[in-house]
């Protein structure tokens, strides 16, 4: 059942674009706390071991971009890798996406050798949420034969401008997440970590082994495309033999209680919070504490946040559930995050040492120089050509990211590199326990025509 409502304000269409890639981590666990209205840390899913997925998460950078400790070589010529994101304007997703970048070039040229000896420089390029401002950021990178290769952040306004004026050159865009759906069929891209079409469907593989729920709610908020990944959700719990039943609700609602109550949350095995947003988080929290449902609670990533923890006077929910396509804060026994803070910290960007976003673009920017490395060592010349030849047969793993790529094995969306998602619940105030690394979709599960 979808009760459908009209979306009340243009402001939050962004945020509804965001919402098309939902589970892919851009939040920071900062907050802790606890609440009675969600289910209690006893409640941890238990019944089926943690899938690791052979993971290896990623810490040792150097090695990583084959890189030899020391400093980059000034007098050899520089190596220029393109940076395209959305700041600057009426409504950033993601401003703190490019020090990734900054933190990743200032790693490479200060402790990593350069690439392959040679210095590597950052070509900027900000899109102030206009198509115009994107047309020409693909054109500024088109038309600078000294670029390759360009990683791409959370740009959601413009995008098939963007990639209309770099695709006759061949050059290279690497994604960490797709914010806009255009991207998934850029003939030369590389979203490494997901888009929500393809990391929606884990959620039913993860609830039928690890929960198992008799009967799943979902309440998500009516944006503009933000429907797919609800609709992927429940396509797959139904293929899983789940009763589902999906309420959509107007965005500029305070009180959710009534979407709550229509989704049948108080009885249903499983509450899916499905938002995009914290703000929207908070308020779904609120409600559930008002109702005083005590349903266990799997929700997206950006609910993992400050903001939500608003929602109980600054504590996030302890027992709540969340699935994400990067690693998430609060997980000691990954290695990867540690790594990343003690970079993020060395190099100016403490207070991003546990966003998400920054490590997208650190895990991009590292990844692209790898490429280019591999093709300097072997005596070739950085060009899309070649840089299209490595990226079409890489399978990983990359840092930030699942063990291993599959670039190019949709049809529908073939610069789509993932479909894996892990999943995690906070036992605690600040802890984020592993529950499964790394699941994909259903066995056998298609996605709907429709829905690609």
């Amino acid at each position: 059942m979808h009760v459908r409502r009209s979306v009340g304000t243009s402001a939050l269409i962004l945020v509804g674009a965001l919402g098309a890639f939902g589970l892919a981590a851009c939040g920071s666990s900062n907050s802790g706390g606890s609440s009675a209205s969600s289910a209690p840390p006893s409640s941890t899913a238990s019944a089926a071991p943690i899938t690791t997925g052979g993971y290896h998460p990623i810490s040792n950078y150097l090695a990583f971009i084959n890189g030899k400790a020391g400093k980059a070589n000034p007098k050899l010529s520089p190596v220029y890798v393109g940076v395209i994101n959305q700041q600057g304007g009426t409504a950033d997703i993601a401003p703190e996406w490019t020090y990734g970048a900054d933190i990743a070039a200032d790693f490479i040229n200060d402790q990593a050798g350069g690439i392959d000896g040679h210095p590597v420089k950052i070509v900027t390029c900000f899109i102030p949420d206009t198509v115009s401002s994107a047309a020409q950021c693909g054109q500024q990178m088109a038309n600078n034969a000294k670029i390759s290769a360009i990683s791409v952040g959370a740009v959601a306004v413009g995008n098939e401008a963007m990639e209309s004026a770099l695709a006759p050159t061949g050059k290279v865009m690497v994604f960490g997440v797709s914010v806009s759906p255009v991207d998934t069929t850029y003939k030369n891209g590389y979203i490494l970590f997901g888009d929500a079409t393809h990391v929606e469907a884990p959620l039913a593989t993860f609830i039928k082994q690890y929960l198992h729920s008799k009967s799943v709610a979902i309440v998500y908020p009516e944006l503009p495309g933000s429907n797919v990944d609800a609709e992927i959700t429940e396509a797959a719990l139904k293929y899983e033999g789940i009763p589902v039943k999906v309420v959509g609700f107007d965005p500029t609602t305070t009180n959710l209680s009534a979407p709550l109550i229509a989704s049948g949350a108080a009885t249903a095995g499983l509450v899916i919070n499905d938002s995009p947003a914290p703000t929207i988080c908070s308020a779904i929290y609120k409600a559930i504490k008002q109702l005083n449902i005590t349903t266990p609670v799997l929700a997206n990533v950006p609910c993992d946040n400050p903001v939500t923890a608003q929602g109980d006077g600054g504590q996030l929910p302890v027992g709540w559930y969340y699935a994400s396509a990067n690693p998430l804060p609060g997980d000691s026994a990954d290695p990867s995050l540690a790594a990343f803070k003690t970079l993020a910290d060395k190099y100016g960007e403490k207070t991003w040492d546990a966003d998400a976003w920054t490590a997208d673009s650190f895990a991009q920017f590292l990844t692209i120089a790898k490429w280019d490395g591999q093709l300097l060592s072997a005596g070739k010349p950085i060009t899309g050509a070649n840089l299209n030849a490595i990226a079409k047969t890489f399978k990983g793993p990359v840092p930030q990211g699942a063990p291993t790529l599959v670039c190019g094995s949709f049809a529908a969306a073939p610069a789509v590199c993932n479909d894996e998602v892990s999943f995690f619940q906070n036992t605690a105030p600040g802890v984020m326990k592993a529950i499964a690394r790394w699941i994909g979709p259903p066995a056998g599960f298609v996605i709907p025509k429709n829905l690609e």
